[in-house]
């Protein structure tokens, strides 16, 4: 629960500008790790 609270906190306007792309294609931001790093570290304390 604690895991799930940070990145909501740390990135809150990704996750609610882009809740689709996260889920549909949770695949795109481990295989772009470069493109969006920062996101690259949200979906693995997410999961």
């Amino acid at each position: 629960m604690v895991s799930s609270q940070l990145p909501i906190t740390y990135y809150p306007l990704p996750i609610t500008h882009y809740p689709l792309p996260i889920t549909h294609y949770p695949l795109p931001i481990t295989h772009y790790p470069q493109l969006i790093p920062q996101l690259a570290n949200t979906p693995i304390l997410w999961l």
